[in-house]
């Protein structure tokens, strides 16, 4: 007897087991093309736009000290970040051969004076002459018409007097030859000074050393180019950041936008910055056509350093108490709740679930129309809306047909498994809701 009552309790353990095992895997089996929605509501809030761009940092002013001489390197009074005052001197050079050339100049000028002296003391002597020979002249011609003097003598007086004007003149000449050679060797000295000066290389301006090119004993050739000894920038305070813009993003670009820049180095400070000019020069590589912003930031602490790749984030437009709905609501497409080789959901053509028509595909600049979803009765329902400008996280809406507090879907998941909208990862929302597809088994 205890023998069939044992057995008649295993028998219905054994049952039951199987029953709720039964029961639990059709629950399952039920459930596993269940459409579970996510969504957010529509909300009030400040929203901006910006155009996020790599850049490197450089000086304001940069240039570059060369010499315009050649020679060797003497002596150097500054080196890497040294801080230089305008005027002071970088480096000199071996002035030997310079000074030899002033020197020699200077030789030459007074040869070419002493010579402009003698000329003229010649010009004073000829001059002597020939108003002599013109004096004997005018007493001689009134004794030929008496007969006192012979025609042979006259006529010898008036060559001579025609002899002494030529070397007058020919004296004059060689005056003023002496007095152009006396400008051609003072141009030469003035050279010589000049290249002489040149061996002082000197800072143009305020400043700090940035590079150095060369060393005590190093010689530089100027003879083809101009060797660039030094690079001098004027401060670190006043820097900027040279940015390539997407020829997408340039339109909204403006000259005094805001911008907040980022450097590696300094990963938790936020530097503010302003576009100081968007040059119209384009530069194209591989078919892609981007313009040079120029955004300028002043650091007191002179953190920002030269060749430092920063992260610039220009804001474009800001819209305060404006509808915002996330980006994830705009790249939703419903998956439809079917068994397999059903219609699915996506962004293809066709009908979605509840006879919904097809979502429009997603545009992104302002002003586009686009398509975002609701629930109706549990079933999505597209909404056509226009947006306005994007923070990368929410979009603006600007047209009618959704008000604060309603509820969007910006994700999904079937039986479990959450599908994330096209384009983006799956969002998370401040509820959820389900809906069993009509479908469903």
């Amino acid at each position: 007897m205890k023998i069939r009552l044992r057995t008649v309790i295993i028998s219905a353990v054994g049952a039951a087991v199987v029953l709720g095992g039964f029961f639990i895997l059709r629950a399952l089996l039920s459930t596993g093309n269940d459409i579970h929605y996510i969504t957010k509501a529509v909300v009030f809030a400040d929203i901006a736009s910006t155009v996020n761009e790599t850049g490197i940092v450089n000086p304001v002013t940069q240039v570059t000290v060369g010499s315009e001489v050649s020679g060797t390197i003497r002596t150097l009074t500054v080196d890497f970040n040294s801080k230089v005052r305008k005027g002071q001197i970088l480096a000199n050079l071996d002035p030997t051969t310079y000074q030899a050339a002033v020197d020699s100049a200077k030789a030459n000028l007074t040869l070419q004076q002493a010579n402009a002296d003698n000329a003229t003391v010649n010009v004073g002597k000829m001059l002597a002459q020939f108003d002599m020979a013109t004096l004997t002249v005018q007493r001689d011609e009134p004794m030929i018409t008496q007969g006192l003097i012979n025609q042979n003598q006259m006529d010898t007086e008036r060559t001579t007097a025609e002899s002494a004007r030529e070397d007058y003149l020919g004296a004059q000449a060689q005056a003023r030859v002496a007095q152009a050679q006396i400008s051609v060797v003072q141009g030469q000295l003035h050279q010589a000074q000049y290249n002489l000066s040149k061996t002082v290389i000197l800072s143009p301006f305020d400043g700090i050393v940035m590079n150095r090119n060369v060393s005590i004993g190093q010689t530089v050739a100027a003879s083809l180019q101009t060797p660039t000894l030094f690079t001098l920038a004027t401060n670190l305070t006043d820097m900027q950041v040279d940015t390539s813009v997407d020829e997408a993003d340039v339109g909204s670009l403006r000259e005094n936008q805001s911008a907040l820049i980022t450097v590696s180095a300094f990963p938790n400070v936020v530097f503010s910055g302003t576009v100081r000019q968007v040059r119209i020069n384009p530069t194209t590589v591989q078919n892609v056509v981007t313009y040079d912003a120029v955004v300028q930031v002043h650091d007191t602490t002179g953190r920002l350093l030269p060749g430092m790749t920063a992260q610039v984030a220009v804001q474009v437009g800001k819209k305060t108490h404006v509808l915002i709905v996330p980006i994830a609501a705009v790249l939703y497409r419903p998956l439809a709740a079917s068994k397999a080789g059903s219609a699915s959901g996506g962004s293809g053509g066709g009908r979605q679930s509840g006879g919904a028509p097809a979502a429009l595909p997603v545009a992104g600049a302002p002003g586009s129309k686009v398509t975002i979803w609701s629930l109706v009765d549990g079933i999505p329902a597209p909404l056509q809306v226009v947006i306005g400008i994007s923070d990368g996280k929410n979009l603006e809406i600007t047209s009618d047909g959704v008000q604060e507090g309603d509820e969007v879907i910006v994700a999904q998941r079937r039986g479990g498994a959450s599908t994330p909208p096209a384009g983006s990862t799956a969002a998370g929302g401040n509820s959820t809701r389900a809906a069993v597809s009509p479908q469903s088994p």
